[in-house]
């Protein structure tokens, strides 16, 4: 049982919000709406080399609202190195893509000393693995020792293709199945383009962590938005 896991012991189920997808130019505003004890602000690291996308990196930490879980997926070649810079400047959980890694377990090892502050108190920063659609789940078996989250794609960051939604359900049905099979219990994540009824399939079937930048924030109706998904998730 891994013991660094230190949000699970409050029964998580969060809101991940990816804040690429807010407007950077007041983001105070465009972030106003979250709550601390409900949501998490969710950063995805891209190099454009993994994949086609680019995005700031680590430092960008320093410009979010304060008193947020800061939950990082790094989807870059240098991922340990991004990961280690991330931790410094703040992120309590930094998510590595599997497919970008050359050796999963040594990244993992290698993040092991890092420590977080949140609340004022310290924590070891919280490691996750994410896998992309065509990943097999026979990975895990290795990574679960060393691992607080687990993180699954409906969406290849590569290729933008996405599975579809009863191909993705039965997917993240046997992960959790899994998990629950192994002496470990990390926390479980749905990322991915996400719409609502994924989203909402997602929770039903056991995933803890939900995240969704854009269909949050469209049509500049965040408040809105996260009014609706709560409804439908947290019921």
């Amino acid at each position: 049982m891994n013991s660094r896991n230190w949000l699970q012991g409050n029964g998580v189920r969060r809101l991940s919000v990816g804040v690429t997808a807010a407007d950077w130019r007041n983001i105070t505003d465009s972030l106003a709406a979250l709550d601390p004890k409900s949501e998490w602000l969710h950063l995805d690291v891209m190099d454009g080399q993994f994949c086609p996308k680019l995005t700031c990196g680590a430092w960008l930490i320093d410009a979010l609202p304060k008193g947020f879980i800061i939950d990082a997926h790094v989807m870059t070649y240098s991922a340990l190195a991004q990961a280690m810079q991330l931790a410094k400047n703040g992120a309590h959980i930094v998510t590595l893509q599997y497919e970008a890694l050359e050796n999963a377990v040594d990244a993992l090892l290698a993040l092991e000393p890092y420590r977080v502050s949140y609340q004022g108190n310290d924590f070891p920063l919280m490691r996750g693995i994410s896998l992309c659609p065509e990943t097999d789940l026979d990975v895990i078996n290795a990574l679960l020792p060393h691992i607080e989250m687990v993180q699954l794609l409906s969406l290849d960051p590569r290729s933008g293709e996405k599975m579809e939604q009863e191909a993705f359900a039965a997917r993240l049905k046997e992960l959790i199945q899994r998990v629950k099979d192994s002496d470990h219990s990390p926390m479980i994540s749905v990322d991915g383009s996400m719409s609502l009824s994924l989203a909402e399939a997602s929770v039903e079937l056991g995933a803890n962590i939900i995240v969704s930048g854009s269909a949050l924030f469209k049509d500049e109706q965040l408040s809105t938005n996260l009014e609706t998904w709560k409804k439908h998730l947290y019921r």
